[in-house]
């Protein structure tokens, strides 16, 4: 309990001081929280599978690039999967670098100078911290604290964060400042970043055709976020975005890739264990646990309020 209130005190002090709430190695926790929770809903490409290798390879010209912002030694680097499903058009990077992106995303991909542009904006929510930004702005001071024990995420803790991060969708500002960080990663990484408009682009014309992309509620794409984009471009890199490249850095080619994802032939990680959570349910789960914490918030204000009104007894 001493520890707790120790903990409450120096997390009010940096909050007053605007400093960040949630530290690296509790990012990295958090991550790994997270990571633990998509794997019972999300079914993975297998680590040895050539395409979980081959996205490893793609990631890490990205992470040289992100460097600039935030040293990934931070978070221990970024830790990269596949997510095995060709319906699916995601990528998605949680808190402490662990980040995914969905074979279905791959498939709807044309150029990897497409895919870099994705990815690098995945990693500027990391390098900007927007993930934990939006916790510690979400959560209560003591909260933050009950989420961690000293060895890791307290019991509970990995639900709770990911039925927030399912929940939640980064500010317009978060988003914005994540497309200029990303095209400046994937532009360091070697690739034309005029890959991240022309996926906007497709899947745009994607969502005329049916439901949209998963990719698109959570990082809606518009006319005008476009056209904000290729301003950037223009201002920053004149002519000299075109110069940087559209095919893969990597040792196996995008076609090559998607072959073997359309061939049924990926080998694969541990069956799910859970039905995915979906955005609704999410959500009432999320208000679910904060209104239990309001009211275990009163009773505890109550019963300490009660014990200081108690007349001490006499000598």
């Amino acid at each position: 309990m001493r520890r707790n209130t120790l903990w409450i005190v120096i997390l009010v002090i940096l909050q007053g001081c605007g400093g960040a709430l949630i530290s690296n190695q509790q990012e990295r926790e958090i991550g790994a929280g997270v990571d633990q929770q998509l794997k019972k809903e999300y079914r993975l490409v297998h680590s040895n599978d050539p395409v979980a290798k081959w996205a490893k390879e793609f990631v890490a010209p990205l992470q040289r690039a992100s460097v600039r912002f935030r040293d990934p030694k931070e978070i221990g680097g970024y830790k990269v999967a596949v997510i095995a499903d060709n319906k699916l058009v995601n990528a998605f990077a949680a808190p402490g670098g662990y980040t995914y992106l969905s074979t279905g995303l791959i498939l709807q991909s044309k150029t990897c100078a497409e895919i870099a542009g994705v990815m690098g904006h995945e990693l500027a929510h990391v390098t900007q911290r927007h993930g934990a930004k939006s916790i510690e702005s979400s959560f209560a001071v003591e909260q933050i604290v009950s989420l961690f024990l000293s060895d890791g995420l307290a019991a509970g803790s990995a639900v709770l964060i990911w039925q927030f991060l399912s929940s939640t969708t980064f500010s317009r500002d978060d988003e914005n400042e994540a497309d200029t960080v990303g095209l400046q990663i994937s532009y360091g990484a070697g690739y034309n970043p005029d890959g991240l408009a022309d996926f906007f682009r497709v899947l745009l014309k994607a969502e005329k055709g049916a439901s949209a992309p998963e990719f698109l509620s959570s990082h809606p794409a518009t006319g005008k976020r476009i056209r904000s984009v290729e301003r950037q471009i223009r201002k920053r890199y004149r002519g000299n975005a075109k110069r940087k490249s559209t095919k893969c850095r990597t040792r196996m080619k995008l076609a090559e890739i998607k072959r073997r994802i359309k061939s049924g032939k990926l080998k694969l990680g541990p069956k799910t264990v859970q039905k995915k959570t979906t955005r609704t349910d999410a959500i009432r789960h999320w208000k679910t646990a904060m209104d239990r914490h309001k009211i275990k918030q009163k009773s505890k204000t109550r019963k300490s309020s009660s014990q200081k009104a108690k007349p001490k007894p006499k000598n």
